[in-house]
């Protein structure tokens, strides 16, 4: 009797590589957004509401 072929586990590896990187790339921009909020956040709120357009957030 003879064994069934293993699946080779590369493509899978490669068919999720571009998904993992999507998601990196996601968290570093979410993260950087966050601390452009961090520092500006209040000046940006002052700006806003200086014009009259806090309410929009």
């Amino acid at each position: 009797m003879t064994r069934a072929h293993a699946p080779d586990r590369q493509p899978a590896l490669l068919r999720h590589a571009p998904l993992a990187v999507g998601l990196i790339a996601a968290a570093m921009l979410t993260g950087l957004a966050f601390a452009a909020w961090q520092a500006n956040g209040p000046a940006l709120l002052y700006g806003l509401a200086a014009n009259g357009l806090a309410w929009c957030l």
